[in-house]
């Protein structure tokens, strides 16, 4: 693949491609501005910016094909599909989102469609329920984009994995365009229909990790800026030394700062050098108890990584997925929060807090003889604190 020529070091100020979004390179590290959607920097919130630090600067030339250029064809010229691989709060969803919402505004809204795995397993079921299967493959397959989120989690039913393959076959075939986000390689999916499976790794495979430091530092900056807060360089150090689980969680530092006044008089509690990380991680520690993760968040992050709305989480439904979904977010809640059983149960679709305490109780007799529960669990409580 060529060297980009917005590889080459900008000045702070200059874009280096002249669309409505714009791409800086910042003391090295790569600022591509995403199509806009209501995101705001909040605890919750992502900045509308992929920053991609050394860790991710292979990932900048297909991203920067897919965002910025009016032709999908072209863009998607050297790869289709294209794979996003990385751990939950890379920043998968993101890009695939913003790719969705830049060529909706190019191509229209009927021409980009986005799924998740589960999405995906779900309508084709109800489809076939439904006997709509023929109107709904039409409908899926006369897009000219697909983005296909955490198709690691693709229900591995025969049909379900057929059908996304055929899907695939039929697009590409009438120059259609593939996006897909996976946690894992697609090599990888062992027990995947081996025919999807090729058509995977067909594609290019891009690796992105969680932000490192020099790419944490930039997050800080941009969050600062948008709230219009500003930070010492011993504050952005002291933000940035420590590893994070998302950009997210450095937007929820900056916004827990700015709530609680740390940066009125801030000199006196960050003691941190420029530069020395261990120092600041030190001074953070003190902090903790400001970013700590409400409820909503802890629902909001469970429903997502189950592939779930919010409302199915908190609704009356028994389905197993749903019930183990809900133990694990009173477990959570109950582990990060100070919230009572009764005050979950309440965030919780109304339930008392006997339901809650039953459900935790329930998961850890899981916790104690599942490693797979025991992995979804620690992986969850990584992506909260």
């Amino acid at each position: 693949m060529n060297q980009p020529v917005f590889r080459a070091e900008k000045p702070a100020d200059e874009p280096v491609v002249g669309s409505r979004e714009r791409t800086y390179v910042i003391d090295g590290v790569v600022q591509l501005e995403l199509p806009r959607n209501d995101a705001v920097a909040s605890p919750g919130g992502m900045l509308p910016t992929f920053v991609a630090g050394p860790e991710n600067a292979l990932a900048v030339a297909p991203l920067e094909r897919l965002l910025r250029s009016r032709n999908l064809a072209e863009a998607a010229r050297i790869f289709n599909p294209l794979v996003l691989v990385g751990p939950a709060g890379s920043g998968k969803s993101q890009l695939a989102q913003a790719v969705v919402r830049h060529w909706s505004a190019e191509l229209g809204p009927d021409q980009a469609a986005y799924f998740t795995a589960a999405d995906f397993g779900r309508e084709l079921q109800s489809a076939l329920a439904e006997r709509r299967l023929a109107a709904w493959r039409s409908g899926v397959r006369s897009r000219r984009l697909l983005v296909l989120e955490d198709i690691d989690r693709l229900r591995l039913h025969p049909a379900i994995q057929q059908e996304l393959r055929a899907t695939i076959d039929a697009g590409v075939e009438a120059g259609a365009v593939f996006v897909v986000t996976s946690t894992c390689e697609p090599a990888s999916l062992k027990h995947f229909d081996a025919g999807l499976v090729d058509r995977l790794v067909a594609g290019l495979t891009v690796r992105l990790q969680r932000p490192g430091l020099a790419a944490r530092r930039s997050i800080v900056r941009l969050a600062a800026t948008t709230r219009r807060l500003p930070l010492t360089a011993e504050q952005i150090e002291q933000l940035a030394c420590r590893e994070v689980a998302s950009p997210a969680e450095l937007v929820g530092r900056v916004a827990a700062h700015q709530a609680h006044g740390v940066t009125d008089g801030g000199r006196d509690r960050v003691r941190a050098a420029s530069g020395d990380c261990g120092a600041a991680q030190a001074n953070f520690t003190g902090d903790a108890a400001l970013l700590r993760p409400t409820l909503k968040q802890i629902i909001a992050v469970t429903a997502r990584y189950f592939g779930i709305s919010q409302a199915a989480l908190a609704g009356p439904s028994r389905r197993s997925s749903l019930v183990l979904a809900r133990n694990i977010v009173v477990h959570l809640a109950r582990q990060l929060t100070n919230l009572s059983y009764a005050d979950i149960g309440r965030g919780l679709g109304g339930r008392d807090h006997t339901t809650t305490m039953h459900g935790q109780r329930r998961l850890a007799e899981l916790l104690s003889r599942e490693p797979d529960v025991q992995r979804i669990v620690e992986e969850l409580d990584r992506l909260l604190r």
